[in-house]
């Protein structure tokens, strides 16, 4: 909902709005541009915010895609079906990726052609020139619609464009096992009242087999992607200011597939290959008047077209497939100081989504939303902020549905802050849920049009504890019911009694097919985060991002492929003045099963280390070693992961 190029017109709003006297008792440190419709400080919002980026780097250890990133925080989760390229998903709080709004550069880019609705290319968004992201936690649908049930993604592609006059350029180059190669390059220039900025990322990698080598499989699969970010900012006047963001995105990949005994196998080389373009442009006007009321109107178009195919696939059939999104958006929002204690917020918002694939009667579905929304900050003191969010919906299909969301902040001092939030949500099933058709392969679906849709309920408390300038902790409880809970019907398969599940032929019985269906009753996803950031000296810090999750279906098993622990632990030490080193240790434990909940994936331990040397003050090298003990694990049952493998780069800013 929020763009970069308004983040100083919001901060300048967000200056006038909050009292004199909060700004000279804490120090509420970092902006958060999304969570609220106006920037708030973390520390104000209540909610469970992460941040990467804005002088942290977002990719760390020579990683490729931002997934890879993405997974080091608490609460967040990432699997593959592969190397890069193949698909995956992210989960926030163990809850599935369609649960989930994603934006890049301020557009929504959730796939209306998807399966379930969700972004479905984190498994090729490359990490180089990812200048920011915002994790929300908990249903954020009171400010951001449909699909925030678990939260809110919001990546930040272009370089600042609201810093000093002048031209800043980066470059960084890696390359290093499975013949990966990748390159970045930023430009920013400023000119008196015109901005831009621009960010070229490009990898390619031969890859490894998708299926797991472990079960004999030695073709690679290969990847190629180009992204390409570009934003403008005129400041038309005193109080008109116009721009710009756009992208564009081309994946080309390879995947395995399934054979008729359940195991993923490699194909022909060359011969499984999936491709995806994206292109996205955003235009809007913000508009200060001089008094209270500030306004923003923008408008984006969101396209992806992509394809998969196979000519000899070992299971059945060949086949090949495309399938097309479209999501047009307009977006108005205007923000006041009603006094010195309150900031209101009032939007509208038109969103028209389009589905097409040979699946849907017709070629075609498509949906239309309307929302309104209004938010209210209040600090009745400087230790106390409350924050309060309704929003109305109008939806083409489901009719209307109404969400809320309060939360508090409160700060006894200086060391400590205690918050928590509670919110509602829904998400609408997407065209491919409901009218989905594929009766004749060799894996029969029917969508099911009777869906209704999914309500959410999401609570969360937590404590942030500042021990000392070189000492945070925070912790946080939360929990995440969901009614209507749209759940995969597989279709009954031939050889049902076959205890193996590797062995299990997968094709289905005679008249029947898979489907979707709303499971009754309330599913659930409980847990606990926890943090922990400690500087030793100004040469060695370490730390530590844990989360306990205990999630399950209305009927009380456990849902597939979350994870009971997930831990991350990490350090960084200055060796000398311009050698440094990176030790990240990755562990995840008491996954159930993905097609066998009751039998449990082995739990894994990931070692990654790297080293970073200044060449001079702008320019850098690094050597990385990816799993460094040669872990032989997956993080989806049957699909590869890498073994050892050594990167290295160089990155220069001018």
């Amino acid at each position: 909902m929020h763009s970069t190029l308004k983040a100083s017109a919001a901060l300048a709003l967000l200056i006038s709005h909050t009292p004199a006297y909060a700004q000279e008792a804490f120090d509420l440190g970092e902006i958060v541009l999304s969570a609220t419709a106006i920037p708030l400080e973390k520390k104000r919002l209540g909610s469970s915010v992460e941040i990467l980026g804005d002088g942290v780097n977002v990719g760390q250890n020579a990683d490729l895609l931002l997934q890879s990133s993405l997974q080091r925080l608490p609460g967040v989760s990432a699997q593959q079906n592969g190397p890069a390229g193949t698909a995956a998903t992210v989960s926030v709080r163990g809850i599935q990726e369609r649960y989930t709004a994603i934006y890049i550069d301020g557009m929504k880019v959730n796939d209306p052609s998807s399966t379930s609705g969700q972004y479905a290319n984190f498994g090729g968004f490359l990490v180089g020139g990812v200048n920011r992201v915002e994790i929300l936690k908990g249903s954020q649908s009171a400010l951001h619609g449909s699909s925030a049930v678990a939260g809110v993604i919001n990546v930040y592609t272009l370089p600042d464009l609201d810093g000093p006059e002048g031209t800043k350029q980066n470059a960084e180059v890696t390359f290093g096992s499975y013949g990966t190669a990748s390159a970045t390059y930023g430009f920013t220039q400023r000119t008196g009242d015109l901005s831009m900025a621009l960010s070229l990322t490009h990898a390619q990698s031969d890859g490894f087999s998708a299926g797991d080598e472990n079960n004999g499989n030695v073709e690679p699969d290969g990847f190629e992607s180009t992204r390409l970010s570009f934003g403008l900012a005129y400041q038309a006047s005193e109080s008109v200011r116009v721009g710009l963001t756009a992208f564009t995105s081309d994946n080309k990949s390879e995947f395995d597939e399934r054979n008729t005994s359940g195991l993923f196998v490699d194909g022909t080389l060359g011969d499984e290959t999936g491709a995806r373009r994206e292109t996205g442009v955003r235009v809007f006007t913000e508009i200060y008047n001089g008094g209270a009321w500030q306004h923003e109107l923008s408008m984006s178009l969101f396209n992806v077209d992509r394809s998969q195919a196979s000519l000899t696939v070992a299971s059945g059939d060949p086949f090949d497939y495309s399938y097309k999104g479209e999501r047009r958006r307009v977006d108005w929002q205007s923000n006041a100081r009603v006094n010195e204690h309150l900031n209101v917020s009032f939007g509208a918002d038109f969103e028209e989504v389009i589905a097409k694939s040979s699946g849907i009667p017709g070629g075609k579905a498509d949906t239309n939303n309307y929302g309104v929304f209004a938010e209210a900050v209040y600090s009745p003191s400087d230790i106390l902020d409350v924050i309060g969010t309704l929003r109305n919906e109008d939806n083409s299909q489901f009719g209307n549905k109404t969400t809320g969301k309060l939360a508090f902040s409160y700060r006894p001092n200086a060391a400590i802050t205690l918050r928590g939030a509670a919110a509602t949500g829904f998400r609408a099933p997407v065209p491919s849920e409901l009218y989905d058709e594929y009766p004749d392969d060799d894996y029969p679906y029917l969508g099911n049009s009777n869906l209704k849709p999914e309500e959410s309920v999401s609570v969360e408390v937590g404590v942030d504890y500042e021990l000392n300038d070189a000492t945070r902790i925070s912790a946080t409880v939360f929990k995440n019911d969901i009614e209507n809970l749209v759940q995969y019907a597989a279709c009954p398969p031939k050889d049902p009694d076959n205890p193996d599940e590797n062995l299990r032929d997968y094709t289905c019985q005679t008249g029947t097919f898979s489907t979707v269906e709303n499971t009754p009753g309330t599913s659930s996803s409980r847990g606990v985060e926890f943090s922990l950031q400690h500087s030793f000296s100004d040469r060695a810090s370490m730390s530590l991002a844990y989360t306990y999750l205990d999630a399950k279906t209305a009927a009380g098993a456990r849902l597939p492929r979350v994870a009971r622990h997930e831990l991350f632990l990490g350090a960084d030490i200055a060796l000398s003045d311009r050698l440094s080193s990176q030790l990240g240790v990755t562990h995840v434990a008491g996954r159930p099963n993905s097609t066998s909940p009751a039998q449990a994936m082995p739990d894994y331990t990931v070692v990654d280390l790297s080293f970073e040397y200044d060449l001079s003050s702008d320019v850098s090298a690094s050597l990385a070693l990816h799993n460094l003990f040669d872990e032989q694990y997956q993080t989806v049952a049957g699909f590869g992961t890498s073994d050892r493998a050594i990167f290295f780069g160089v990155s220069a800013s001018f």
